[in-house]
């Protein structure tokens, strides 16, 4: 029996950085180019079910002329990409958790009064994510997220956090939890969203890719393929 493909692609949020997207209109045209080799018969995104309704509408008044792409992810790549292959819609898989209790930065606060000497490694791991962080344009940004030592180094990030309280205090734990939940809830969306003969792309923030590569993978019922070479300049 065959297998569907997955491919997990990295993004960051446009909406955070609209100069970027306003200089590099023809970079983002150029991967939406790209990427139409990857052949994907369904796009997911990292939008909830909540709103699919208004995705629905948006991406139907894009399909007749009726929308200019917003400083989105989904509108600039998914919009674009879907359309080329005539595709009915394009698919939520986010999910939404509360993820105040605790939220990071309650966290980050717990460490720094009561656990200094793990707040400074938090912080040197950080340094080190940054020696990764290439924002000169769009590719360069695509091609760090995508990056999987940079998902490591991220990753051994979230693993500190775990150490995050004591016994009777599991601050860390109680965030992952919220973070895990997170992830797994998308991991079950895509694949129930993928069919054996599918080849779906996956549009999510670059620290998803972790954990939703992983639990993909562990399933044993899916073939994930790199997007790397869709992302790195030629």
């Amino acid at each position: 029996m065959s297998k569907a493909v997955i491919m997990l692609m990295g993004t960051f949020h446009m909406a955070m950085d609209p100069n970027k997207i306003n200089e590099h209109q023809e970079q983002i045209q150029s991967i939406v180019h790209r990427l139409k080799e990857f052949k994907p018969t369904k796009i997911a995104v990292e939008k909830s079910f909540l709103i699919e309704e208004e995705l629905d509408r948006k991406y139907s008044e894009f399909l007749n002329g009726n929308l200019v792409p917003a400083y989105d992810e989904v509108e600039q790549f998914a919009f674009r990409l879907a359309s080329h292959f005539d595709h009915p819609k394009v698919y939520p898989v986010d999910e939404i958790v509360d993820m105040s209790s605790p939220s990071l930065e309650q966290v980050f606060e717990w460490t720094k009064e009561h656990q200094r000497d793990l707040f400074q490694e938090i912080m040197r791991v950080q340094r080190n994510l940054q020696t990764f962080v290439n924002d000169t344009d769009v590719y360069s940004t695509l091609q760090y997220l995508n990056d999987p030592q940079y998902s490591r180094e991220l990753q051994r990030v979230y693993m500190k956090l775990s150490r995050v309280g004591d016994r009777q205090h599991q601050i860390g734990v109680s965030w992952l939890t919220q973070w895990h939940k997170r992830d797994l809830a998308m991991a079950a969306n895509i694949a129930r969203l993928a069919n054996s003969e599918d080849r779906v792309l996956v549009l999510v923030g670059g620290d998803h890719l972790h954990l939703l590569e992983r639990f993909l993978k562990d399933s044993g019922d899916f073939e994930l393929q790199s997007v790397l070479p869709f992302v790195q300049k030629t």
